[in-house]
């Protein structure tokens, strides 16, 4: 997620909905959404001095990374060490010492994905899958031209647990780091292998987290591994890392011309405010009227295979209304609550920092909760609605909370507008 933060190339937003686009999509209502855009947020990096050049990331995957509480994996920390291979393992790589680099978000124009079966993974991963629990999916784009593979996003579990993140691409990959000085590269089978690693820093414990990484190429096909876990795993980390790239090697170069994708119906279409109300699936639940001062910015409609949606933004100030309406999708369900049941909802009963004051097994719904339209009231608007006083912001009235009209659900994230105007807005839909 969430969160898109949120990923459109071809369509021109503004900043601010892009922003909010990003924030709802990384919520836990869609995985594979809010994974496509962390992935995409760490993979676009700055193509100065790049590791292999320039290939794409299809999802915004994490780090496969256990995070130590405490740490903060953008910051390196000094190391004295030069990375030297592991003499017990059987295709020693040199791994270089990486800073990374802050990304800018990227979109993929036409986007879709495909799970790959067994037979295709069996074709791109020879070998690996007798050895390794392989799963992965097929990142496509199409535009005027067609149809074209942008790369395979896999995921590999070793029988002693470990899990490694691999993404292969056609010809070329991008890296969101750098590596320092002098790049040593090392020969596994006769095929260059440039490897590096980076460090978190230590968290209150003194603890870090450390990320493998190499890239390299077969043919005409770049594959980029990465594996990370506790400082303390290292030697296992590298070791686990070096095997596994010396067994895609072995394999040899993946078939990339296994897939016979079908284009499944998308739609990335940015609107002016009279379209987005005559859109014939969610105009209807758009406000009609708006408070004093705002003012229309954006709006959004798209569909891909997780989502079909009509996002509108508007704006006074640093104040906004963003609303999201959508059909319910399961994963929401869990969220609808009673407006009698008021510990699912009641901001008061939870003080800032609410990180501390909402029990886990309540933090979703606290966080967003659903109320049904017909049982809505002021009172439970008013119960959703807080201040606070930020840096460099203005205290203003906020609220987040969501409505479900039959089976559509409308998501509103509020600064700058009063409960009792919203509630009023509220009911001009119900109605």
């Amino acid at each position: 997620m969430k969160a898109y933060n949120e990923y459109m190339n071809k369509i021109k937003v503004s900043s601010t909905l892009h922003q909010r686009l990003v924030s709802r999509t990384d919520s836990a209502r869609s995985k594979r959404c809010s994974i496509m855009i962390k992935r995409y947020v760490a993979a676009f990096a700055c193509l100065a001095l790049v590791l292999l050049g320039v290939f794409t990331m299809p999802k915004l995957i994490q780090h496969n990374v256990t995070p130590i509480p405490g740490d903060n994996p953008r910051v390196l920390q000094p190391s004295a060490d030069t990375s030297t291979p592991d003499a017990s393992s059987k295709y020693a790589l040199v791994f270089n010492k990486a800073e990374e680099q802050l990304a800018n978000d990227i979109g993929i124009p036409g986007h879709f994905w495909q799970e790959l079966t067994a037979d295709e993974l069996n074709t791109v991963f020879p070998g690996l899958t007798d050895t390794h629990t392989v799963t992965a999916a097929a990142n496509f784009q199409t535009d005027e031209n067609g149809v074209a593979l942008f790369n395979i996003d896999a995921h590999i579990v070793s029988a002693s647990g470990f899990k490694t993140y691999i993404q292969i691409a056609p010809d070329k990959v991008i890296v969101d780091y750098r590596l320092e000085g002098e790049t040593k590269t090392s020969d596994v089978l006769g095929t260059a292998v440039t490897a590096g690693y980076f460090e978190t820093k230590p968290n209150s414990k003194g603890f870090r987290n450390v990320i493998y990484f190499a890239a390299f190429k077969l043919s005409d096909v770049a594959y980029y591994v990465e594996l990370g876990g506790a400082e303390a795993e290292k030697e296992a980390l590298k070791n686990e890392i070096s095997e596994l790239i010396g067994l895609l090697i072995e394999g040899g170069a993946a078939d990339l011309d296994v897939f016979h994708p079908v284009v499944p119906e998308l739609r990335e279409d940015q609107l002016s405010l009279d379209e987005a109300r005559a859109d014939a699936d969610y105009g209807a639940y758009l406000p009609t009227t708006l408070p004093d001062g705002f003012v229309f910015e954006d709006a959004l409609r798209y569909i891909n295979q997780e989502h079909n949606a009509l996002h509108v933004n508007w704006t006074k100030g640093m104040g906004y209304i963003n609303w999201r309406v959508s059909l319910l999708d399961d994963n929401d369900k869990t969220r609808i609550t009673s407006v009698a049941d008021t510990k699912n909802y009641d901001l008061t009963l939870y003080p800032i920092p609410r990180a501390d004051s909402v029990p886990d097994e309540l933090r979703e719904i606290v966080n967003d909760p659903i109320f049904l339209a017909d049982e809505l009231t002021l009172e439970a608007v008013q119960a959703r609605t807080y201040e606070v006083s930020d840096s460099g912001d203005e205290l203003s009235p906020r609220m987040r909370f969501s409505v479900l009209f039959g089976d559509i659900l409308v998501e509103l994230s509020i600064k700058g507008a009063s409960s009792e105007v919203m509630f009023d807005i509220l009911q001009q839909i119900i109605k």
